[in-house]
């Protein structure tokens, strides 16, 4: 992998994690946050920016990983086999930190449910768009 395909592909799975966020969490979840108002700190325009540098570190990691370890267990050209190793990943990283948040956290369920579902999509887009930028 190149210098400028890692980069590009860090930038799009930050890009596909900002977009899967809004629209999960923003979006279709958003009246479930509102309903818990003592966890959530007030929003600014310094924690968009820093959101967004969040999600391309994100995509940069995912691509460091894919990179490293990723492509070794999946099938070229193959979107199942990437679609699993996206699933495998929010298993094992992603689901029980989730899970541990929202027991100690004072989330309301709906909106613990969304984080999931927003974390799992996240993930398994990462694994796809990692392969789009991955040759061997």
């Amino acid at each position: 992998m190149t210098a400028v395909h890692f980069t590009l592909s860090a930038a799009c799975i930050g890009l596909a994690n900002i977009l899967i966020e809004w629209f999960i969490i923003g979006y279709l979840f958003h009246k479930s946050q509102s309903l818990t108002p003592n966890t959530w700190k007030p929003e600014s325009g310094g924690s968009y920016v820093y959101s967004i540098f969040l999600s391309v570190l994100f995509g940069a990691l995912f691509t460091l990983f894919y990179m490293k370890i990723g492509s070794k267990y999946v099938m070229v050209h193959n979107l199942w086999s990437h679609i699993k190793l996206g699933l495998i990943c929010f298993a094992a990283f992603s689901f029980v930190t989730e899970i541990n948040n929202a027991i100690y956290i004072n989330y309301h369920r709906k909106f613990a449910i969304g984080k999931l579902i927003a974390s799992c999509l996240s993930i398994v887009a990462a694994a796809i768009i990692a392969s789009h930028f991955y040759w061997r």
